[in-house]
């Protein structure tokens, strides 16, 4: 009798993770996936870039979303890191000087912080008490999450190979959630073709441009973050490869199978009206109380590969310098408390908190992206503070306080975030001109 050899699933890795050893772009590839393949990101990011008709008219809007925020926000950091073979901040450093590099880091912090308590506010919050059938305190809601962030840093914090294992299967569970909810939905997929039904009152420019500030808000700073996969790439092509195929094209085909997805189930008897349809109305529609919590328990699962993701950006960006696992857990354990009170806030509230941080990681992208494209990156020991790059970032910050209110909308059209697009083009425009009067002054 044969003995058949079964492939286990590690959770941890003896052997350290060599920062300097180049990476398949695979691997990076199926972390990035994690960002969209959960439940959050279908939930609330699932029409931002559709309109009302046929749905290839959407899918085309998606695709053309999907590549150009993957050129603003990732693909010139990314390059920037590969060309330096250095990791993100430390170019960052470069481009900003070291002084206001630091306050970028307590961006990223503070980012990651209020992202990942958006993330862990559904299971804990929204679907606990669903799935429970009554309502349920802060402190069970916060003790759900704090257990969830526990698990999420443990392994978030392993070696890429390990993070990619647990990536992969992640990956296909949120894969299988999605085609349970096209399948459960299957009596309005005659309906797909025709899109999304009803009119709207503006232009299609204007709702493209709303929904695409708001999707950004989404993609931004974690695109900003994932270009630190740059410098563990073996040369530019793995880059471009990396853009296209583990950004662009998870981004895309999640987006469009959701509203497929919301596309069929408006045309079915799951749908509520005068609710908007959706992933969770046709996973749970009708389906008996009994069986609702182990459903949601198993769509839940689908935040832990974004979360490790986060854990992991956290990690570099509060320590930086290379630390040992003891180090990074002295660092990082009093912030898994801070992230579940954040979480069992109003989400509103925390949005608000992530205008500015999300802002200045865009912004950043456009000056890496400025200082790549000007070969700024040759420089390899940083100033304290770089005059050019620090106003960029400044300019696109308070972006907002000067421009026109038909740019940067007014303060009741905050919910979707129209400031970020024009705080990214200011911040390239000046730091473009900056480096071009510099490169006058030089030669």
């Amino acid at each position: 009798m044969s003995k058949q050899r079964v492939r286990k699933l590690r959770w941890s890795d003896a052997e350290p993770d060599d920062p300097s050893t180049p990476i398949d772009w695979r691997i990076a590839a199926l972390i990035l996936a994690t960002l969209f393949l959960n439940f959050p990101f279908w939930f609330r990011c699932n029409l931002y870039l559709s309109v009302p008709g046929p749905i290839i008219r959407s899918a085309g809007l998606l695709l053309a979303g999907a590549l150009l925020m993957t050129v603003l926000f990732f693909l010139g950091p990314a390059l920037a890191t590969q060309a330096a073979r250095r990791p993100l901040l430390r170019v960052a450093e470069d481009s900003l000087g070291s002084i206001p590099a630091l306050g970028l880091r307590l961006c990223c912090v503070c980012f990651l912080v209020c992202w990942m308590a958006t993330v862990i506010e559904m299971p804990g919050s929204w679907m606990l008490p669903r799935a429970l059938g009554r309502d349920v305190s802060s402190f069970e809601s916060g003790l759900v999450a704090g257990g969830i962030l526990v698990l999420s840093f443990v392994t978030g914090l392993q070696t890429l190979p390990v993070r990619a294992k647990l990536a992969l299967f992640a990956n296909k569970l949120g894969i299988a959630i999605l085609l349970a909810a096209l399948i459960r939905v299957r009596d309005g997929w005659p309906a797909i073709w025709q899109g999304f039904r009803g009119s709207y009152a503006g232009s299609t420019i204007s709702l493209e441009w709303n929904g695409l500030a708001m999707l950004s808000f989404y993609v931004a700073p974690l695109a900003f973050l994932a270009a630190d996969f740059g410098y563990r790439s073996r040369e530019r092509k793995q880059v471009d490869t990396l853009a296209v195929l583990g950004l662009a094209l998870p981004l895309f085909a999640t987006l469009l199978v959701v509203a497929v997805i919301d596309v069929a189930t408006a045309a079915t008897g799951s749908y509520q009206p005068s609710l908007q349809p959706n992933v969770a109305m046709a996973l749970w529609a009708h389906v008996a109380s009994s069986y609702l919590p182990g459903l949601m328990m198993l769509t839940s699962i689908t935040v832990f590969g974004a979360l490790r993701f986060g854990a992991k950006a956290l990690a570099e960006s509060a320590l930086p310098m290379v630390a040992g696992r003891r180090v990074q857990w002295a660092m990082l354990a009093p912030l898994i408390p801070v992230i579940a009170w954040v979480s069992i806030q109003d989400w509103q509230r925390v949005s608000v908190s992530l205008e500015w941080p999300t802002t200045c990681l865009a912004v950043a992208s456009a000056v890496l992206t400025v200082d790549f494209a000007t070969r700024r990156w040759r420089i390899e020991h940083a100033r304290r503070i770089d005059w050019v790059g620090t106003t960029a970032l400044l300019a696109g910050l308070t972006a907002a306080l000067y421009l026109p209110k038909w740019i940067v909308g007014a303060d009741a059209d905050q919910r979707w975030h129209p400031r970020l697009l024009p705080s990214y083009g200011v911040g390239f425009a000046v730091c473009l001109i900056g480096r071009t009067v510099q490169r006058v002054r030089v030669k």
